[in-house]
């Protein structure tokens, strides 16, 4: 147990061995920034099994929140490195104009719904989080990447599509962390 990387759960958690492995490997992306083992979205897509007394799922999910803040960042600007100023700005543009086109649909429109009985995401709790993304996108307040990654959405028959919804949720952290890099070329 001395070299456990979290703590375990008293109940369920993640699968020790496919998370010791995982962090084995970003560890080394980590520590060499010449690396690329994962890309961003290798670690936003990874799972891991559960088993009884695994390690705690919320501080693993915090660790790979982190990482994949770090790696996000790391990819980001070699993109701006690879292909320059201009077109760093113009894909950012591109991703507002997409997310907005999104957000400024009507309520309870902004996403395919599940067909009854189906469950999916409650509309209202989802164009809530779309309501924040329009006024982030105006300025006049800003979302964090945490922000919207500890959205939590109840189902509800006949809701969002899950898989559109999510996906939605990833786009809006890439701009938030494309902004974060606009951010500090501009300082």
């Amino acid at each position: 147990m001395a070299n456990e990387l979290f703590a375990r759960a008293e109940r369920v958690g993640y699968n020790v061995n496919q998370v010791n492995s995982f962090m084995e490997q970003a560890r080394r992306q980590y520590l060499d920034a010449t690396v690329e083992i994962f890309t961003v979205k290798a670690v936003r897509e990874s799972r891991f099994d559960l088993e009884k007394h695994g390690y705690s799922i919320s501080a693993v999910d915090s660790a790979m929140e982190k990482l994949e803040d770090i790696f996000a960042q790391r990819e980001l600007e070699r993109q701006l490195a690879r292909f320059g100023y201009g077109q760093f700005v113009a894909d950012l543009t591109e991703l507002r104009e997409l997310l907005g086109s999104r957000v400024n649909r009507k309520a309870k429109k902004k996403f395919s719904r599940r067909r009854w009985p189906n469950q999916g995401y409650n509309c209202k709790q989802v164009d809530r989080l779309c309501s924040q993304l329009a006024t982030h996108l105006a300025g006049t307040s800003q979302l964090t990447a945490k922000d919207v990654r500890l959205s939590v959405f109840k189902t509800k028959r006949g809701g969002y599509a899950e898989h559109q919804v999510d996906a939605f949720i990833d786009k809006i952290v890439e701009l938030i962390q494309r902004e974060g890099i606009i951010g500090q070329t501009s300082r």
